[in-house]
């Protein structure tokens, strides 16, 4: 059986403060643009960001719309926009990367999911130090012994 693959996109708490999104919300239609902007992420998540023009459709703009289930008139706007900023990278014209997507991607297979809900289950189990004596304890406790029976 397939190890099932899990991907996420990380956004960071000042999403909204950079140029990229302020931009993007000040055009027509912004907030919608911004959504189709993290809905496009989310599907290049496994292609870390690329996209390839398939001819599905008239032009890329219109395969991406019919992809995400949008209007093309707004991912237009979206790619134009996009352009304007330098958050796209066109390789040919069938292919681009969102570029700011390379270090927001993050991805663990089941099995590495599985291991690390296990670690933080049984967390306690990793650090025990508060439980155990130290060797200078321990020591320090026989010495003290041996000179109780010593004076005896």
């Amino acid at each position: 059986m397939k190890e099932k693959r899990y991907y996420w996109l990380k956004l960071y708490d000042t999403f909204f403060d950079n140029k990229t999104s302020k931009f993007l919300r000040k055009l027509p239609d912004g907030d919608k643009i911004l959504l189709i902007y993290l809905k496009l992420q989310l599907k290049l998540l496994k292609s870390e960001g690329v996209f390839v023009y398939e001819h599905l459709c008239e032009s890329m703009a219109e395969e991406i719309a019919m992809t995400l289930d949008e209007d093309v008139t707004i991912v237009k706007l979206l790619l134009t926009a996009l352009e304007k900023t330098k958050t796209i990278e066109f390789f040919d014209e069938n292919t681009f990367m969102l570029s700011e997507m390379q270090d927001l991607i993050g991805s663990e297979g089941s099995s590495a999911a599985r291991v690390r809900k296990h670690r933080e289950k049984y967390k306690m189990l990793q650090c025990n130090s508060e439980v155990t004596n130290s060797n200078a304890t321990v020591t320090n406790l026989l010495r003290r012994d041996r000179d109780r029976y010593k004076d005896d």
